[in-house]
């Protein structure tokens, strides 16, 4: 069977195509580092990367949910750290104002530095983050203590309520705390009306009222200590779950790696062999060009 010109020439035609279409693709995957730029360049590996850069945003998601809730835990264990400060800071001054030998100079010194750490406990249940108060439990844009008239501090106008987050499948931790289970607990007064009852106490003399005013005191230090054992166990949650994510996120990102970016060795070397098909399909074309009367007289 004669093969004739026209034959020929489309054979070589479809070969020039072909060679500059895998010139052209491996020319993409080295000036783009690519494999997978569009899902007609592999389907099968585009629809797994669907699902790993899904994955990826999950984690991403996690991730910087956790870093902002490591980031309130600190600031409520240092503000609890300080409330326990404050609160056997005025068991002491108690304590040194307690004896008949005590003048009235030196119980009255005493009340100001318990006034004073009053004053600065009420800051501290009033700390705010990023402006939400991070002891106003569900109500975190309402301020959990405010002074009334004559001086005396309201009730607590937080929520009983707390707030946790999200920060991995399944796993929260608490970010906004109920106050009022440091102030008051179980007890019938908080902790602000037991320091100015204390005051008074300790104005007066009166040592009964003063060791009663003590232990309230010790029962609010053991609640806020409670509460930050919880918190410590909130930031070792975060911090295990942090290099979970970590993990998880090097390892998706090597997925995405393997199935989207172009093997560059491979993409070079197949550039240079498509380079050479190409060439020698134009010279098939440029051979089959060259006839003479000879060729078609055979």
């Amino acid at each position: 069977m004669r093969v004739t010109f026209n034959s020929q020439y489309r054979d070589a035609a479809a070969g020039i195509e072909i060679a500059s279409e895998r010139m052209a693709e491996f020319q993409r995957q080295v000036s783009t580092g690519l494999r997978v730029e569009k899902p007609s360049d592999d389907p099968s590996a585009a629809s797994a990367l669907v699902t790993e850069r899904t994955q990826l945003a999950r984690v991403e998601q996690y991730s910087q949910a956790a870093n902002s809730v490591s980031s309130r835990l600190t600031v409520v264990d240092t503000v609890l750290s300080d409330i326990i400060q404050k609160l056997s800071a005025a068991q002491s001054a108690t304590l040194g104002a307690m004896g008949s030998l005590k003048s009235d100079a030196d119980r009255e010194a005493a009340a100001q530095t318990v006034l004073g750490i009053r004053a600065a406990l009420l800051e501290d249940m009033n700390t705010s983050f990023h402006g939400t108060y991070v002891f106003a439990g569900g109500a975190a844009t309402t301020k959990p203590y405010a002074a009334g008239g004559g001086g005396a501090i309201d009730p607590y106008a937080g929520s009983t309520t707390e707030v946790a987050i999200d920060i991995g499948e399944n796993r929260d931790v608490t970010v906004g705390f109920d106050g009022s289970a440091i102030t008051l607990g179980s007890d019938a007064t908080d902790l602000f009306a037991e320091i100015d009852a204390l005051v008074i106490a300790i104005r007066a003399g009166a040592n009964d009222d003063m060791t009663t005013g003590s232990a309230a005191l010790r029962r609010a230090m053991d609640r806020a200590t409670t509460a930050q054992m919880r918190v410590g166990v909130g930031m070792q949650a975060v911090a295990s779950e942090q290099s979970r994510l970590e993990a998880v996120k090097i390892a998706t990102t090597t997925r995405v790696s393997s199935l989207e970016d172009a093997n560059m060795a491979e993409a070079i070397s197949g550039m240079s062999q498509a380079d050479a098909a190409y060439r020698a399909a134009l010279g098939a074309v440029g051979t089959a060009s060259r006839v003479s009367l000879m060729d078609y007289l055979g």
